[in-house]
Formats: C-alpha cells, sequence, structure tokens
C-alpha cells in the first residue's frame, strides 16, 4: 500500500522575495568573518583531497564547548573562546574515494558520543572517554570493506537506541554497487540489519539520508536523496508508520512533493513562516532546480525562490543565523568557494547574501554551531582540498536568544529526534517557533544538537514545549534569555555555563630537548602526546626531568607547529598547549 502525501499546488514566483529590509542587507553584507588564522588548526590542517566532504560540530567531553570532526578523519578539540588544538587522529580510514560525512550520537548511552562515518570503508566507532574503538564486527553483514556516500544515526523505533544507516551511490564508488546497510539496535545493544525496503534490497545512487518527523505525527521519517549526478531518478521517501500501528516499518512515499522525478541531494523540513508546520526544502544537483514547498494548513504548495532557480546546489541548512526569530537558509553549489545566505524576512520571503569566498576548491558540507558561545551561529564548511573554512558570525546584534543541550533518559541520551517548541513575544507578536534535534542535517554534515532559539526583543521566553523521543511531553516557563540550558528527561531545567580551558604556551630547548611552559605542572604528567600540522602524532610516556627542568624527550623535533596534550596516570585531567619549534 502506497500512502498518500498532501495535496500540492504550484504557485507563481513569490513577489515578497523582491522587498527586503535595507537593515537586515546591511548586516548580511557583512555578517561572516571568514577565519584565517594560519595558527589555528582548523583552518590550516592538510586535508584529503575528495571534493564533497561534510564536517560535524559535537560536544566530545560534556564540557559544552563544541569540538569539531572534519571528515574523513580530523578531530579538533575546543578549549573555548574560539581557541582549537589537534587531537590525535580518530582511526577513520583514510583510503580515498569522492566522498566522506560522519554523523555523531551516543550508541550505548553511557555518556560519550559515538562517530558513524562514511568513505570508501564505512566504519562504526564507539568511544570511551576519548579512545575510538571500531565496533564493525558487531553489525552483521557490514564488514571492513563497505563503501558508503554518507551517514545517519536516529532512533526510528523510539526505543532508547540509536541506529546507524549508511547510503551506497550506485556508479560513484570505486567498487560495488550494493544496496544501502540500515541497522535496528535493541535494547541489549545488539544490532539486526533492517531488510524488505528498496532502500536496503535493490541499487540506486543514494545520495543523502535524513530523518525528520515531517508530518509530526511523533516518529522519524527517512528521506534519502538519491541524484543520479547529471540526470533525473527517483529519490526514496519514507513514512515511519510506528504510531498508525505500533510497530516500526517504513512505507514509500509516492505521491507529490516526493514522488517526483528528481537529483535529488538534501531535505529539510523547516518552518520558515513560525505557523507550526513544516516546509520542505530540495537541494538538486544538475538534473532538476532546487524544490521549496510551503505547507499552507496541510497542503503543499510550490514556491519559487532564487535558490530554487539555481542548479548545482548540494547542501541547504537552516538556523536562525540573526536571533531574529526565524530561520534563514545556508546553502552551497557545487564549484562554488563561497556560502549563500538566504536572510528570512519574518514572512519567509528571503534576501540572498554570500559569504566570504576561500582560495580553495568548491565547499560542499556545512555545519551550524555557536563554536565560541558568544549567543549567535556560526558555521564550518568543508569540501574539496583546502575548501575548509570555519565562517564566525559577526552580527553583534543585540537580538537575544536561549540554547538547550538535552539528555534522554526513556529517550535515547543524545535526545535525536527530540521535537522543540518555544512561545516568546517578538516586535509585540507571539510567536512559536520550531526545532528537531537531528543527527544529520546537510550534505555529509551535522549540525550542534544543543539547539538554539533567536528571541529578538523578547528578554524571556513565554513557554517551552519538549515532546520527547520517548512520547513524554515536558513543558518550561519563562526562561530568561542570553543563557544555556540543559534539560534532562524528567527533571527540572538548570542553567549552566560553558567551561574554558587555558591554551598554554610551551617552549621546546633545541639542545637539551625539553619540553616545558608557564602553569605546567610537569609533577602530575604520565604521558605527552604531539600532533603536528599533518596529523602526525606521537606520544611518550614516562619521560625524566632534562637539567632545565623540562621533560626530556627521546628525539628531536622538527621545525613547525605542534597541538600538545598532557595526561595523568589515568589519561585524564589533560591540559593542553601549543608549541612552536624553531629550526634547530
Amino acid at each position: 500500500m502506497v500512502r498518500k502525501a498532501m495535496k500540492i499546488v504550484l504557485l507563481p514566483t513569490v513577489l515578497g522575495t523582491l522587498i527586503v529590509f535595507f537593515n537586515i542587507v546591511a548586516r548580511a553584507q557583512s555578517s561572516f568573518l571568514m577565519v584565517a588564522d594560519t595558527t589555528n588548526p582548523v583552518v590550516s590542517f592538510r586535508p584529503t583531497p575528495a571534493p564533497y566532504k561534510g564536517a560535524s560540530w559535537i560536544d566530545l567531553d560534556g564540557d559544552h564547548n563544541i569540538d569539531l570532526f572534519v571528515a574523513p578523519n580530523v578531530l579538533f578539540k575546543n578549549l573555548g573562546q574560539g581557541q582549537f588544538i589537534r587531537l590525535a587522529n580518530t582511526p577513520c580510514d583514510m583510503s580515498q574515494q569522492l566522498a566522506a560525512g560522519g554523523s555523531w550520537g551516543d550508541l550505548d548511552n553511557d555518556g560519550d558520543p559515538d562517530l558513524l562515518t562514511a568513505n570508501r570503508n564505512a566504519t562504526l566507532f564507539r568511544q570511551e572517554k576519548g579512545v575510538f574503538q571500531k565496533i564493525n564486527d558487531l553489525l552483521p553483514g557490514l564488514g571492513n570493506d563497505y563503501p558508503a556516500w554518507d551517514c545517519a544515526l536516529a532512533d526510528p523505533d523510539a526505543n532508547g537506541r540509536l541506529d546507524p544507516l549508511w547510503v551506497h551511490a550506485r556508479g560513484f564508488h570505486p567498487v560495488g554497487p550494493f544496496p544501502s546497510k540500515f541497522y535496528l539496535q535493541d535494547q541489549q545493544g545488539k544490532f539486526h540489519a533492517f531488510k524488505g525496503i528498496e532502500l536496503c534490497d535493490s541499487l540506486a545512487p543514494y545520495t543523502i539520508p535524513i530523518w525528520a518527523d515531517y508530518d509530526l505525527d511523533g516518529d522519524l521519517d527517512l528521506f534519502v536523496g538519491s541524484g543520479p549526478g547529471g540526470k533525473l531518478g527517483p529519490d526514496f521517501c519514507y513514512k515511519n508508520l510506528l504510531r498508525e500501528r505500533g510497530i516500526f516499518a517504513l512505507e514509500r512515499l509516492l505521491a507529490a512533493p516526493f514522488g517526483q522525478m528528481e537529483d535529488g541531494q538534501v531535505y529539510s523540513f523547516p518552518d520558515v513562516d513560525n505557523d507550526g508546520d513544516r516546509d520542505i526544502c530540495l537541494t538538486n544537483y544538475m538534473g532538476a532546480p532546487s524544490r521549496f514547498w510551503r505547507n499552507v494548513n496541510g497542503e503543499y504548495r510550490a514556491e519559487n525562490h532564487t535558490f530554487t532557480t539555481r542548479r548545482a546546489n548540494l547542501s541547504n541548512s537552516w538556523a536562525d543565523l540573526d536571533n531574529d526569530g526565524d530561520l534563514d537558509g545556508i546553502f552551497t553549489k557545487d564549484s562554488a568557494a563561497y556560502v549563500i545566505l538566504y536572510w528570512n524576512d519574518g514572512n519567509g520571503n528571503f534576501s540572498q547574501t554570500q559569504t566570504p569566498a576561500h582560495p580553495g576548491r568548491s565547499i560542499a558540507g556545512i555545519s551550524v554551531g555557536d563554536y565560541d558561545n558568544d549567543g549567535d551561529l556560526d558555521f564550518y564548511a568543508n569540501g574539496g582540498v583546502n575548501a575548509r573554512t570555519l565562517y564566525q558570525n559577526t552580527l553583534l546584534s543585540t537580538s537575544n536568544w536561549v540554547q538547550l543541550s538535552l539528555e534522554g533518559v526513556s529517550s535515547n541520551r543524545s535526545a535525536i529526534g527530540a521535537l522543540l517548541r518555544l512561545k516568546a513575544r517578538i516586535n509585540g507578536q507571539w510567536i512559536w517557533q520550531m526545532r528537531e534535534i537531528s543527527a544529520h542535517n546537510a550534505f555529509q554534515s551535522q549540525n550542534d544538537l544543543r539547539v538554539h532559539f533567536g528571541l529578538g526583543n523578547a528578554t524571556a521566553t513565554d513557554s517551552l514545549e519538549i515532546r520527547w523521543p520517548s512520547g513524554k511531553v515536558e513543558h518550561y516557563h519563562k526562561l530568561q534569555a542570553k543563557q544555556f540550558f540543559h534539560i534532562r528527561e524528567g527533571e527540572a531545567i538548570k542553567k549552566l555555563k560553558p567551561k574554558t580551558e587555558p591554551l598554554l604556551s610551551l617552549n621546546y630547548d633545541n639542545k637539551s630537548g625539553e619540553i616545558g611552559g608557564k602553569n605546567l605542572k610537569i609533577k602530575s604528567v604520565a604521558k605527552i602526546i604531539l600532533v603536528d600540522k599533518q596529523g602526525q602524532s606521537q606520544t611518550y610516556e614516562g619521560l625524566k626531568l632534562g637539567p632545565n627542568k623540562g621533560l626530556k624527550l627521546p628525539n628531536e623535533l622538527k621545525k613547525g607547529w605542534y597541538d600538545v596534550q598532557f595526561c595523568d596516570q589515568k589519561g585524564q585531567h589533560c591540559k593542553f598547549g601549543r608549541l612552536w619549534v624553531q629550526n634547530q
């Protein structure tokens, strides 16, 4: 049985897109700074040449400073206030193909986010306090030689355990083709291969998977862009029947707007007009223009905007970049070394600007998050060769905001799939905004799991409603603006303050081969890890004091920058520093 989708009606070009507020445009033109500090490792590391790569903001250690994963295998710790160090490489596969993506979530509900990667060899890693263990052998039939274009974690069967999905793009991998691979995890942590749908049983250029509750019935539906890359073909969109049948099942959506021939990349479901339902944006590649359908009382109406007239679009992601209470669009276009921004005027009409262009190749993946915890959203871009770029939001607006981190109890601990609605009085009007927590939001990329709401001139919220993946609904009232909050399922809301760790300035004595620095308590150091600009790491343990009261290294260091991690006997209580080694 094929489930009917909502009716679709075609409207002419929206004339409102030509009417913009000059103050919005003026701010937008200079709203994002391209961070170019060569001592910042997130923009100066040597990347892989693959043209299509994503990124993820994820809090690795619970300090409320979001850390950065850059596909395929580069990981940076955020010390706060914009300071990053490069960690020793995660054990991700480095063999090459055109694409690499990632998805993060707490698979075993132990408090550490785990990592799903898509590359020449699709891999699942379980994290335990900063140590990553490959667990492919726990997934029947996955093996160590399965190439994936992209991946996503979610809990569509709502049993409190996250389930991994990899998609394989027929014709775009060095080996294959293969169907996609999807596993359900039971409550004992055992994985079971899911079959019986086209995605898992047949071949197609499956490209980008997105889980989203598009119809707001309380379960996560699945949308897989499957662009042939310049031609037309079907996408693979499925409705989750969990709420209707009481058991997880996926049913193909073939009625409009999902049954059309597309060159599909990314499906997104923003509520651009804050009317309480989810609109649809689909970025298409060269075979078709991108699409936007506005949901009007249950009827999907196709609209034309600047982003729907362009081709070769890859990412589309949505966030309130100017904190005015509505969602703005963030798009990437193949062969463009910049990001295109579409600013929402509050009525769902958009004015267009773009970020500064990077001298590298085209940008593909984008990940949104407030990395400097200043209350506005920044984003990281990744793509071909040197396209990796950090864009810092510099609007410095007086608009207010709140940020929320959620922790599931009956739900999965990462709260992936939670739906939040927030009410506030903005510019004299009561506005309801809606957000959903997702472990995959854009082209091979994932946004910060923290939820960000812009509040405009509202100094407090009126109310907040959270529908947890378990089905539990909770309400909170009168949250003060410009605050970070933590909410654990079933408990009272708590304010939190992100921590800041100092970046130690270190010195290295060329003659004695000793490393030291101010505020470094050498007696407590049991292990040192050095990572150079190329990502090569060296680990030293059991070091002795040298004649200059520094730690004596057994080998000489070459000239260049090093990120350094100092750990105690348990590998915890680490301190971080940056070292510049001069000529020998």
